[in-house]
Parts: C-alpha cells; sequence; structure tokens
C-alpha cells in the first residue's frame, strides 16, 4: 500500500520564499504585512502533529505550542510559511490591524540623510539580519522558551499545493482554517495604499515590511520578483515614497 509523505518529509520538501530586488512602489497591487522578526519557517500540521523546518531542518518547538498549533486548524491538513516570534506575545499584537495615527506632513529630510534606497541591498540585508538572529532563536526554543507562530501564507491545504492560486485567495483561505489563540496567530496585512498603518507599524518598532503582489504565486525556495522588503516608513511622506 503506496502511502503519502509525512509532515516532516513535506514541510522540507518546501522552502519559504525570498523577497526580490525590486523596489515597493514597483509591486502592482501590494499587500503590506509587518516582518516579525523570529525564525522564518514552513510548519505542517493535521489533528495529530505539527512539525516545523527551517532550511530543510526540524525545529524542536515547546510542546504547549505543537498543542496550540493541532487545536487551531479545522482542516485535515496544512502547510503554512509563518514566523515563530516572541513579538506576538507582547500585548496581542499582531491579532487585528492596528488603528490608524492621525496623519500629519512630513519632515523634509535632505537626500544625503536618507536610508539608502537600492532593493538589492535591502533584500541582502534582510536575509543577513535572519541568518544573524536564528542560532539564537533555535537556542531559545531549545531551552523552552515561550514562542508563538504568526502564519504569514498557505502553501497546501488538504492535499493540494496552492503554490499557483494568487496570493490573496491564500490569504482568505489561511483566514479560514485557523481559529486564532495566543500562540498562534494570522499575520495583519493591509494594501500599499494604507500609509497610516504602515507608519504606525513603524511606531510599534517593526523593522521592516514585506510587500507582495496581490496576484503573486508562490515560489518555494527561490528569490520572487513580485516580492519585496524595505525598512517601515517615519512618516506619512515618507510613506509615499518607498
Amino acid at each position: 500500500m503506496t502511502t503519502g509523505p509525512t509532515l516532516l518529509e513535506l514541510a522540507t520538501a518546501w522552502q519559504p520564499q525570498r523577497p526580490g530586488d525590486r523596489r515597493p512602489r514597483d509591486i502592482r497591487d501590494a499587500l503590506v504585512e509587518p516582518d516579525w522578526e523570529g525564525l522564518r519557517v514552513v510548519a505542517a500540521v493535521d489533528e495529530a502533529e505539527a512539525v516545523f523546518v527551517r532550511e530543510g531542518e526540524a525545529v524542536v518547538v515547546p510542546d504547549e505550542l505543537a498543542a496550540a498549533m493541532r487545536g487551531a486548524f479545522n482542516a485535515l491538513g496544512a502547510l503554512l510559511e509563518g514566523q515563530l516570534t516572541t513579538r506576538a506575545l507582547r500585548s496581542g499584537e499582531g491579532v487585528k490591524v492596528p488603528s490608524a495615527p492621525v496623519e500629519r506632513p512630513s519632515m523634509i529630510v535632505p537626500r544625503a540623510l536618507r536610508r539608502k534606497d537600492d532593493p538589492w541591498v535591502r533584500s541582502q540585508e534582510h536575509e543577513r539580519r535572519a541568518s544573524a538572529e536564528a542560532a539564537t532563536v533555535l537556542a531559545a526554543l531549545a531551552g523552552g522558551s515561550r514562542h508563538a507562530f504568526v502564519a504569514t501564507d498557505l502553501l497546501w491545504l488538504d492535499g493540494m499545493p496552492l503554490d499557483d492560486i494568487p496570493l490573496l485567495e491564500r490569504k482568505r483561505l489561511l483566514a479560514s482554517v485557523i481559529d486564532e489563540a495566543e500562540l498562534v496567530r494570522v499575520g495583519a496585512y493591509v494594501t500599499a495604499a494604507s500609509v497610516a498603518t504602515h507608519v504606525t507599524w513603524s511606531a510599534m518598532g517593526f523593522r521592516e515590511l514585506h510587500y507582495r503582489a496581490a496576484n503573486s504565486r508562490y515560489r518555494a525556495g527561490e528569490a520572487n520578483p513580485d516580492c519585496a522588503v524595505a525598512p517601515p516608513p517615519a512618516s506619512i511622506g515618507a510613506a509615499t515614497r518607498a
């Protein structure tokens, strides 16, 4: 009798996609979400098991989180991209999109003082930072440190791969199969036009935002030209120049 892949084999076969080298303003109909820091992983879950994988290796998580993952899903089996992070445990961050601040004119910043705007440099710095943080997060998890899982994409559901389905539809499906709890969240996202929310995320301390085309497909293990990463704007005016 032929059996399908185990959850670990399934999660190992998929690698998170990486941001490309385009500027956020060049991403058509972008959905914008904060980078939760921590450890980006692929997670596989069914009613009996939950596994997390980074770069082809299983990640040890506390039993509390594995149990929360199993209890949060109302599907036979799912494969997700997301981040293991402590940020989501701070005052309930991430359950809802934050309220927008009052919009006001931004200060004019001299060009010489602005951050580098090279999108290739941005994506490379993002990858280096994530890699540098990984060892610290893995050690904390192995020691039993309490982390949450923030789901940002749905890659496979009940035996069907979803990588060729547009991002916005994957987001809608993701929200429909997760019953959010303290340790399992669905990452908030807004449109690129929601400038005030981008600024709010900056004020909350998020260091980077991800921009992904609403109609984009998932490119496992590859740089996706329909994705970009950039620091959040510090002001309303700065957001319009991203």
